[in-house]
């Protein structure tokens, strides 16, 4: 319909309708009332049109903020799904209410885009909440506004995959804790308290970190409950048959109900406390026969653990203890654990001994004075055993260092043989024997030097004493130059020289020791020559050579002295 024609429809009836009631009102009334009636006609057309305007303008404005509203709604919905729209503006060929119809449709889609997805979201967060609850895990924290993305929503797919593989891996873990917990109360004879049935009811999934540290603990707690259980087991076991040896016990239907209980279970436990008892009893019957028996196992591991007599003696004072028996029992039982703690020192310090011992023997056999005499290549097989012996000790003495010091470290306490610090006891050794072997050498350097003229060394205390001193006196004597002597001394002195020299014959003991003296090499080219007749020496000379060689194996001596005096007892060659 065209509007126009509407339009002028309107204005000719309003004009027809006018005309009509101003005929009738001229037939009716005066001019003046028919005047009157058109003025009020006026009124009432202008009022009707009035309200007609300022209706349709309302109604304007009500679309007007509708599309308004419509608009913040789309934007709205846009941003929280992250979707911009681009809400044009009203077209002029429009009209205002098919413009909002059109922004409510678009809405409408909008919405129902955003409850899918919150749908979607919904059902993945309630998943998560089932499982993160059953876990006693936190969620994953997802944004309200705006919603994430469908790329998004993979993350929580994730995150709820990898809840519900912690959850199977928690469920196997709960049920292996549950079953070995069941198990370690059944061997134990334990009564579950009520807590202990809340955990580990099937029915009751403990999947928290709190339930699952409880089980664990518990686990823990009866695990080590039958560690202990086993342990005492072993111990009674090893003890009833060391107690079954001792009272001889003929018990068959004893010895039976022992050797069939073989699990490790409270009621295994009970029998062997109660065999254990039976034995102990009838031990204490025969108590003087036991410590005797023990006393001598106990003596046996002080020797091995090379006691001292003090530390003996200690054991026999200990008056103050109530069960003698327990006594022995204890100091036994102190003795085995502590040497077979040990037992590598012990073996290694023996062996050291034994060294020590054969060394010692090599140095009497090297003051023999008989020892060049028909001893063929014996001299330099005990020349190569005495080396072999010092770099032994000395290999030997390290790991004993080694050893003690890491002993030390452990124990916090000296390691004692014979009642003395064993390292301290090998440095001493090493003193006492260098002290014992220069001591020696000087008695041979003296011996050596008492058959030398008169007043060539008066004193052979100042010899012992001071090397040095030795020295000087006999290069003084024996190297003094004639020529400062008058005439006659000089002749005088030769001829008593001369004949001294002819009528004195060198000593056995000068020839022996002149030998002991000797380089290794030097003693084995003696022995393979043809010894010649000894040549007849001034007194000068002889003092002199064994000045020499006293002050080299002087000095040999103080450098092996400076090697041992170190504090971990390095042997070093002597």
């Amino acid at each position: 319909m065209n509007p126009l024609s509407t339009k002028s429809q309107i204005l000719d009836m309003t004009s027809d309708q006018v005309d009509q009631l101003h005929g009738l009102w001229e037939q009716m009334f005066p001019p003046e009332t028919c005047e009157e009636h058109l003025q009020r006609l006026k009124e009432h057309i202008k009022d009707f049109y009035d309200d007609l305007l300022n209706e349709s303008r309302e109604k304007e404005q009500t679309i007007y903020d509708n599309i308004a509203s419509l608009r913040e709604q789309a934007n709205h919905l846009g941003h929280q799904l992250s979707e911009p729209l681009d809400v044009t503006e009203k077209p002029d060929d429009v009209p205002l209410v098919i413009w909002q119809l059109k922004l409510e449709k678009s809405i409408e889609f909008l919405q129902d885009k955003l409850a899918s997805r919150r749908a979607e979201i919904g059902k993945l967060l309630l998943v998560e909440q089932q499982i993160c609850h059953q876990l006693g895990e936190l969620p994953l924290p997802l944004p309200v506004d705006p919603l994430p993305l469908p790329e998004k929503l993979g993350t929580i797919r994730d995150h709820i995959d990898q809840l519900r593989d912690l959850r199977e891996e928690r469920i196997k873990e709960v049920d292996l804790l549950r079953r070995s917990i069941k198990k370690d109360m059944e061997l134990l004879e334990c009564i579950p308290t009520d807590s202990e049935k809340r955990l580990l009811n099937q029915a009751n999934h403990c999947l928290t970190p709190d339930d699952l540290e409880q089980l664990r603990q518990m686990q823990k707690d009866f695990a080590d409950q039958m560690g202990e259980l086993r342990k005492r087991i072993d111990d009674m076991r090893e003890k009833i048959s060391v107690l079954w040896d001792q009272i001889q016990d003929k018990d068959e239907n004893a010895r039976k109900r022992v050797q069939e209980s073989v699990a490790y279970t409270q009621y295994t436990h009970d029998i062997l406390v109660e065999e254990l008892q039976r034995c102990q009893n009838l031990r204490r019957q025969k108590m003087k026969t036991y410590i005797e028996q023990l006393r001598l196992e106990i003596k046996e591991l002080w020797d091995l653990t090379l006691k001292s007599t003090q530390e003996r003696k200690r054991f026999y004072h200990n008056e103050w203890y109530p069960d003698l028996l327990e006594l022995h029992e204890l100091e036994y039982d102190d003795l085995q654990t502590f040497y077979n703690k040990n037992k590598e020192i012990f073996k290694l310090f023996k062996a050291r001994t034994v060294l020590w011992e054969r060394m010692l023997a090599l140095e009497v056999n090297t003051s023999d004075p008989n020892r060049f005499n028909n001893r063929g290549a014996q001299l330099l097989k005990e020349e190569r055993e005495s080396k072999a012996i010092t770099s032994k000790l000395s290999q030997i003495e390290q790991q004993i260092i080694a050893l003690v010091r890491a002993y030390e470290t452990r124990e916090n306490t000296p390691f004692l043989v014979h009642g003395e610090n064993i390292l301290k006891r090998m440095a001493d050794d090493w003193e006492q024997y260098r002290q014992t072997k220069q001591h020696s050498f000087r008695k041979k350097a003296e011996k050596t030097l008492q058959p030398t003229a008169p007043g060539s060394l008066r004193n052979l205390s100042a010899l012992s004493s001071s090397t040095s001193s030795l020295h000087k006196s006999a290069s003084q004597q024996s190297l003094k130059p004639l020529n400062k002597l008058p005439p006659s001394s000089k002749k005088e002195t030769a001829k008593t020289s001369s004949k001294d020299i002819k009528s004195q014959k060198p000593s056995p003991t000068i020839r022996n020791t002149s030998q002991r003296l000797l380089m290794p090499s030097q003693k084995t080219n003696q022995l393979k020559a043809a010894k010649p007749p000894l040549k007849e020496v001034g007194t000068s000379n002889i003092t002199l050579r064994s000045t020499k060689m006293l002050n080299t194996k002087t000095s040999k001596f103080n450098s092996y002295q400076d090697e041992n005096s170190k504090p971990e007892c390095k042997a070093a060659k002597p």
